[in-house]
């Protein structure tokens, strides 16, 4: 009689913790965080990006990008002060005119246009990123689906603050519509809606995940079969590193030129696959 007895203590005991789990965890969330999410103030920025293709053989390229951004100060929206320098490389492997893959490597540079003693005026941000695209080729316009893996060391700008690793996660949705052509061609404007969930992990990452969702409605220009020109105004939102209940929000006016420096003809350009953010 006692085992049984003890027995049914165990398990009432055992019963009855979730539920003070379940107690002990929504006290904890109503004493920590607010009743509603909170989003800072919205920001403005200017990203000028550079795209570069080049071809080493048949099936092997070297993608180029060098991307110049600028954002808001006190004074002046968009384009107030430094913000970053960002260069990205890899060498792009192109199997089938519809598939492609890419490893490279990227060096950022942050400046802190406020550095006061203490902190850094410029910080370095190495990454290694691979991504896969995938292309759905039609009579008159071109879908495109992108997955981009990053991996990023990471460090504030205090000094001789710590260095931190973090992954991203990344998939993009892009269209190309012509708008005066029949095709994609020389002289053809073309519109490309454009939208991209990125999400985060890491040892430094809780309950902010959600790094960014963008949104990015493009009008571009195929001035020859070696130049392209585009312009847009993105709007981006996420969690912050203050806390995920903490959200941001930014405008951004993006300007991009894609140079092609395959310089042989027709059928053998380099393929659709050639995808451009």
């Amino acid at each position: 009689m006692q085992t049984k007895s003890s027995l049914k203590k165990i398990y009432i005991h055992f019963s009855v913790l979730p539920l003070y789990c379940l107690v002990w965890l929504s006290s904890y969330g109503q004493n920590t965080e607010p009743e509603a999410s909170l989003v800072n103030p919205q920001t403005t920025l200017t990203w000028i990006g550079n795209y570069g293709t080049f071809r080493l053989s048949d099936k092997f390229y070297w993608h180029a990008e060098l991307h110049y951004r600028r954002r808001e100060s006190a004074n002046t929206l968009f384009y107030g002060q430094m913000a970053q320098i960002y260069n990205r490389h890899g060498i792009k492997y192109v199997p089938t005119k519809n598939f492609s893959a890419t490893f490279g490597g990227v060096l950022r540079f942050d400046f802190n246009p406020n550095a006061e003693d203490g902190f850094e005026s410029m910080i370095l941000e190495p990454r290694l990123w691979h991504e896969y695209i995938w292309t759905m080729p039609y009579e008159h316009l071109r879908i495109y689906h992108r997955l981009r893996f990053e991996h990023r060391w990471s460090r504030g700008f205090a000094e001789n603050s710590d260095w931190r690793f973090r992954n991203r996660w990344r998939y993009k949705f892009l269209m190309k519509i012509p708008l005066n052509k029949p095709n994609l061609q020389p002289g053809a404007f073309y519109f490309s809606p454009d939208v991209e969930l990125i999400m985060q992990s890491g040892k430094t990452i809780s309950d902010n995940t959600l790094e960014d969702l963008r949104i990015f409605p493009t009008f571009a220009y195929i001035a020859s079969p070696r130049v392209t020109y585009s312009a847009g105004l993105m709007y981006t939102t996420g969690q912050t590193e203050e806390a995920g209940y903490i959200y941001r929000e930014r405008w951004i006016l993006r300007f991009n030129v894609y140079l092609n420096f395959d310089f042989r003809k027709g059928e053998q350009k380099i393929p659709e696959t050639n995808f451009y953010d």
